[in-house]
């Protein structure tokens, strides 16, 4: 079975996942009388077998019709084989959070993954800091949440190979031109918009009704390495009576290749506006980078505590960021 990964499908799942637990929140809390099951419930595209199907006998002709779209279905494709690779790595990551900076240092097991703040707004932690986040990891190591949280893990992992398999059918795509990068790859950079009569598989695609945007794609490794998508209109959720998502708001994806053939998200932006049952505002605002992947081997929780207390003993290391 695949560790868990944080890579850009993953990222944008975890967007629509957000959107959704806090309409679903707002619902419970408020005891709405509406029927919530049926208002989230996407209608299943008829003859999806029969889809599918078509699409597969009809590759050939779609390679030759529509280049672009090819282009990305294989994108996607190689992104879900990578995803599935059973590896595992350590990385350091910069969170903006409002005014507040948090970097910290972040492994996996086979059991989950930790992370510990090595540093907040450049300053290593205070005395209080350091027991708040002492505490915080001792929480989040309890054999209960590994398991909840491993729970979820895969519960979302099928939730994203899910939207990643929608991206090249949920999109018109328009080349718009290609460049040489500094190895040499030929980077081409395509425009994306929402594909008219396009029914959302899952709740967490219906986000694609209302985007457009530009992908880079790396074509000579058949990855994305960049996508930027903007809100042009209103999604809403439930026919607007749950929830909906403003026009503005954007998702920014910036992936690269951390080991060969190894990919790996380095910059993330979201930001995103909307309400929840009419009143409760929703605001979604997360800026992270992300750098020194590098593979670990196997370990337990304890030694994977002990790896980031080691790590976090040379918190300025941390500022050694790209």
């Amino acid at each position: 079975m695949p560790y868990a990964r944080f890579g850009f499908a993953a990222r944008l799942q975890r967007l629509a996942r957000r959107l959704l637990l806090t309409l679903q929140d707002c619902v419970l809390c408020k005891g709405a009388m509406i029927n919530s099951r049926f208002l989230f419930r996407v209608r299943p595209v008829r003859g999806l077998t029969i889809t599918f199907t078509f699409l597969a006998l009809g590759a050939l002709a779609s390679a030759q019709q529509d280049p672009p779209r090819e282009l990305v279905r294989t994108a996607m494709q190689n992104q879900i084989n990578d995803d599935r690779q059973p590896r595992l790595s350590a990385w350091k990551e910069r969170k903006y959070r409002g005014r507040q900076t948090q970097i910290a240092t972040i492994v996996q097991t086979p059991d989950g993954t930790l992370s510990r703040v090595a540093l907040i707004d450049n300053q290593p932690l205070t005395p209080e800091q350091r027991a708040a986040e002492e505490a915080r990891l001792r929480r989040m190591s309890e054999p209960e949440q590994m398991r909840r949280r491993e729970k979820a893990r895969r519960e979302d992992d099928e939730r994203t190979r899910k939207m990643l398999s929608a991206i090249p059918d949920a999109f018109d795509f328009t080349i718009i031109d290609s460049t040489q990068a500094p190895n040499g790859h030929k980077l081409t950079r395509i425009r994306f918009t929402a594909r008219p009569g396009f029914e959302p598989p899952t709740r967490e695609s219906m986000v694609f009704t209302g985007m457009q945007g530009e992908i880079l794609v790396d074509e000579t490794a058949h990855r994305l390495a960049k996508i930027d998508g903007t809100l042009f209109r209103e999604v809403n959720f439930g026919w607007g009576i749950l929830g909906k998502l403003y026009p503005g708001g954007r998702f920014f994806v910036e992936q690269t290749e951390v080991t060969p053939s190894h990919w790996e998200t380095t910059r993330m932006m979201l930001h995103f506006d909307g309400k929840a049952l009419l009143f409760k505002s929703i605001h979604i605002d997360e800026n992270e980078t992300s750098w020194d992947y590098h593979p670990v081997p196997p370990m337990t929780v304890a030694q994977a505590m002990d790896f980031l207390t080691r790590s976090s003993q040379s918190p300025q290391d941390a500022l050694l960021a790209p």
